[in-house]
């Protein structure tokens, strides 16, 4: 066996490995109990409208979320998208988020770099105190935020693989915490009936990837902190609150997807059909089985859908589901094409909810560069 395939089968064991070992690590007596649940959010509009079932063929910038693996793929040198999130709308919060990959040397030679900024927009909470239950006190903010910095590489035209770090930082103005986060992941593409494919390759997307994995965050500031008197009220002193540590949301993703051409002829590939199916075990919070599909018109038009199935999805009393969002999610994505094969793409995407409005993703993405 040659070196290079070698290497590439060790690299994909490894990962399958350290995928496996995570999914062991939730049970249904431990949700609820970890913190930083911004890490979970995907504040991306083109990915998040059929949700985990894409994990196996995403590329570019939005990979930084589901797969890391997908940076390496993205078919532009360079890279960017900004995207706005109405989140659970009628909650009063916004998302933000911004990224950009960059290829290194020529393509398939030294990988691409990535960066990624999510912020949460909190509308501001009126200060209340036991004397002042009714505000009047003036007002605070939530702050949550996470920066993203990945490098993925792509081993061959079947194989690929990625990292991100993660600074997370979340509190309010006198008490925060702060931590890392690590993401990993794989993708794996081949051909189905490759003697029989003119101009449809790579068609079946395998993806695996851990998310979240790193040491557990604590809260500090001088809000923990309040004044107590002590001894028969003789003099006070400043006393300090234990507060427990915060374990990250760490989750495993194991996804797959099949393109399908609708063409007749064997000749024209205008008309793509993927199908994607993604389960997504989570260590504090029900797991997720994500059913999706893609819709794609000369690569400039996608039309996208997906289903969420967890505990409680049926159930038509919210108060016995586990999520406000009740499944269904869909998507379009419009791309302009210039010379030198850049692109400017629109994107939305809709995920429905109850109780709330749902969530409304409005992203833009340009793509400079190296476009077929």
């Amino acid at each position: 066996m040659k070196k290079a395939q070698v290497k590439k089968n060790l690299i994909f064991t490894a990962l399958t490995a350290l995928a496996a070992g995570s999914a062991m690590a939730g049970n249904p007596e431990r949700q609820g109990q970890s913190g930083a649940m911004q890490l979970t959010v995907n504040g991306f509009a083109r990915s998040s409208g059929w949700g985990w079932a894409n994990a196996a063929g995403v590329s570019g910038v939005e990979a930084m979320y589901l797969n890391p693996a997908g940076l390496d793929n993205a078919k532009h040198g360079t890279e960017l998208i900004f995207s706005r999130t109405q989140w659970l709308s009628g909650s009063g919060i916004g998302v933000n988020n911004f990224g950009f990959t960059q290829r290194i040397g020529s393509e398939g030679e030294g990988g691409s770099l990535g960066v990624s900024v999510m912020q949460f927009g909190i509308k501001p909470i009126d200060i209340t105190t036991e004397t002042n239950p009714y505000g009047g006190l003036g007002t605070y903010r939530v702050n949550m935020t996470n920066i993203g910095l990945g490098y993925g590489k792509s081993f061959s035209n079947n194989i690929s693989a990625g990292i991100v770090f993660r600074a997370v930082t979340e509190g309010i103005p006198d008490a925060k915490a702060m931590g890392m986060s690590l993401d990993a992941g794989v993708q794996y593409s081949t051909t189905l009936r490759p003697a029989a494919k003119a101009v449809k390759k790579n068609d079946i997307h395998f993806g695996i990837a851990v998310k979240n994995i790193g040491p557990d965050m604590r809260h500090t500031g001088d809000g923990l902190s309040f004044k107590a008197l002590l001894q028969d009220g003789t003099f006070d002193k400043t006393m300090q609150v234990k507060v427990d540590k915060i374990k990250l949301p760490s989750l495993l993703c194991i996804s797959g997807s099949y393109d399908m051409k609708l063409d007749g002829s064997p000749d024209v590939y205008n008309n793509r059909l993927t199908v994607g199916f993604g389960f997504t075990n989570f260590a504090y919070s029900a797991n997720q089985t994500t059913l999706g599909l893609e819709y794609g018109y000369k690569d400039f038009l996608c039309l996208r859908a997906g289903y969420v199935i967890q505990k409680g999805t049926f159930e038509s009393d919210y108060t016995k589901r586990t999520s406000a969002y009740t499944g269904f999610s869909g998507g379009i994505s419009y791309d302009w094409r210039s010379g030198g094969g850049n692109v400017f793409t629109l994107d939305y995407s809709y995920r429905a909810t109850n109780p709330f409005n749902g969530t409304h993703s409005f992203g833009v993405r340009i793509g400079l560069g190296g476009g077929e």
